[in-house]
């Protein structure tokens, strides 16, 4: 099975939010959605996108960790769960969920892949 290396890697990604209710939380489903997006970019981007349609990825076991309501930023940990036909593997992760000054877009970056 597929295991991201253990240097710390960040990567980053923002999506445009259709509605006006603050930056979404840790365990929200487009937080969850876009944490797998970047996945997916970090294994094409080192030649394995092959593995994508044979994985399922989840992440799983999600803490706020820290909020900070001046800035409206969430700080995460959680799991990152690929499972395989034959074997899963789990990485512990963290992740920071913010907006951006435009207020109608955030920012995830994700430490551990």
């Amino acid at each position: 099975m597929l295991k991201f290396g253990s240097l710390v890697l960040v990567a980053t990604a923002f999506v445009f939010v259709a509605c006006s209710g603050g930056t979404p939380k840790c365990s929200d489903e487009i937080t969850k959605n876009l944490v797998i997006d970047i996945a997916k970019d970090e294994l094409t981007s080192q030649g394995m996108s092959y593995l994508i349609p044979l994985l399922k990825f989840e992440v799983d076991t999600i803490r706020t960790t820290k909020y900070d309501k001046n800035i409206d930023r969430y700080e995460c940990a959680a799991n990152f769960i690929m499972t395989g036909e034959n074997d899963t593997s789990t990485l512990p992760i963290t992740y920071t969920v913010e907006s951006t000054d435009k207020k109608d877009e955030f920012y995830v970056n994700v430490y551990g892949f």
